[in-house]
């Protein structure tokens, strides 16, 4: 067993990015913050993908649900249950941040189409052994947001394509520029 034999004084900061310092080898910390506005700067890494849809977006949506989120080595999601009734007219609804992979390096299964999302440069997809239907929308070379939906009652993503463009049109403009 390892124990600290000095204390250090000060207080710990939970949520943190830990980046090495160039030139050193010892690593900085900067906290992570939650704030969906854009930030001119293109980058991501305040961005908390249940924040971004406005109130009004979420009606539009259909996103009556408490969010449900999750994060892994590569992405931070956000996924909202949308429809009631019998489980073939549900779907789920979400949105991922990738802050390291880009548009580029999207694994589809099958076709990627090159799309449009307003200004932005995007990609449909089928993925997940084609039970998710996609858009990935370009926010620099090396990160995107995705657009996603999956059906609840079925492995068939591309019975929700027609949804997905018009979510990201409607996601696209809360991005960071």
């Amino acid at each position: 067993m390892v124990a600290c034999s000095t204390q250090t004084p000060g207080r710990a900061v939970a949520d943190q990015d830990v980046t090495p310092t160039e030139g050193s080898d010892e690593p900085t910390t900067s906290p992570r913050t939650t704030s969906s506005s854009p930030s001119g700067d293109g980058s991501l890494s305040s961005v908390d993908p249940c924040e971004l849809p406005t109130p009004s977006m979420k009606t539009t949506l259909g996103l009556t649900t408490t969010p449900e989120s999750r994060d892994s080595s590569s992405s931070s999601l956000c996924q909202w249950q949308v429809g009631d009734g019998e489980i073939a007219d549900r779907y789920n609804f979400g949105i991922a941040v990738f802050l390291k992979l880009g548009v580029d390096e999207v694994v589809a299964v099958g076709e990627k189409k090159e799309v449009k999302i307003n200004s932005r440069r995007g990609v449909q997809s089928l993925r997940a052994g084609g039970s998710v239907c996609a858009v990935s929308i370009e926010v620099t070379a090396t990160s995107r947001v995705d657009v996603q939906a999956t059906g609840a009652g079925s492995n068939d993503g591309s019975r929700l394509c027609p949804r997905v463009p018009a979510a990201a049109e409607l996601i696209e403009p809360a991005l960071p520029k």
